[in-house]
């Protein structure tokens, strides 16, 4: 009877204890399972852009004396003031924002190219023929002085030529839903058929400004390019507004007699990334600051 009654005892602890132990493997796999999915889930860590808000319900806007601009939080796209955001207008050298783009996609930035070609059509960096210089640097020349010879001798490289890569770049255009645009050049110089929108515009610099190359370059000030053969070139910022105004970070700016005053800001209101174009302007740089301001007293950004 004792020993019916042992077999008894260990066969229900030998139960318990398989009970308790496949309890466990159970509790681990939950546990684990959990886990995995929190990890595998690409929105268990994602957080809402803040949303900018305006503060001054009765949408004030600024007297500019730019006839087109445009005001947008990169971070959600949305346009926080505009007028005539759709209507045409002519680009001048904020072309060369899309002409950067396109240099940056098909070009690597170490490849050397031999200036075979001088090109002195509008502002130069004056590059001769013989010299050597990388698309790295004739990206930069592009971005911080406007170089026109820098676009053209990028436009130049390209496996089509010059045409080859006016195409690239209004491929990118349409790529990216800007129909109510046209280049036919590289570096902006008028054109009846190489027009824009201000909108347009600010979805290319919003665009750029992904790609690292352009926003470390468009807020250098001064710049020294010393080609292979050991020439110099030692190159200004058009953007008068750089190192003088804390918020403004670059971008491009723009000029030709149809044209009037352009100007692709990029502004930095307390980490929050602001495109502002300004478009026929008498004065692209006060019009800009004057959307800054605007920005400052009008917007600020709430969680989604």
């Amino acid at each position: 009877m004792r020993k019916k009654r042992s077999r008894i005892l260990i066969f229900l602890g030998g139960g318990l204890g398989f009970f308790l132990w496949f309890n466990l493997i159970v509790s681990n796999l939950d546990r684990r399972a959990i886990q995995t999915r929190k990890e595998n889930n690409v929105f268990a860590n994602y957080q809402h852009p803040l949303i900018p808000v305006t503060k001054n319900k009765t949408n004030f806007t600024p007297v500019l004396s730019a006839k087109a601009f445009i005001l947008l939080d990169t971070e959600t796209n949305t346009i926080l003031i505009s007028k005539k955001e759709k209507e045409r207008i002519y680009p001048a050298s904020t072309t060369k924002l899309i002409t950067a783009l396109t240099a940056l996609n098909i070009y690597p930035l170490d490849e050397i190219i031999e200036i075979d070609t001088e090109y002195e059509n509008g502002k130069v960096m004056e590059l001769k023929v013989g010299e050597k210089l990388s698309i790295r640097d004739l990206v930069k020349a592009l971005l911080v002085h406007s170089a026109n010879d820098a676009a053209f001798v990028l436009a130049k490289q390209h496996k089509n030529g010059v045409d080859g890569f006016v195409k690239e770049m209004n491929g990118i255009l349409k790529k990216n839903g800007l129909e109510d645009s046209n280049f036919v050049n590289y570096d902006g110089i008028h054109d009846e058929n190489h027009y824009s929108t201000v909108y347009d515009l600010a979805q290319v610099a919003r665009l750029a400004i992904k790609n690292k190359t352009v926003t470390e370059t468009v807020k250098i000030k001064e710049l020294k390019i010393t080609s292979r053969n050991g020439t110099e070139h030692l190159l200004l910022n058009t953007n008068e507004l750089l190192e003088t105004v804390p918020e403004v970070e670059g971008l491009k700016t723009g000029w030709t007699p149809e044209a009037g005053g352009c100007f692709a800001g990029l502004l930095n209101i307390e980490g929050h990334r602001l495109i502002s174009v300004v478009a026929q302007s008498e004065d692209r740089f006060a019009d800009t600051l004057q959307l800054l301001e605007w920005a400052k007293k009008n917007i600020e950004w709430e969680e989604y």
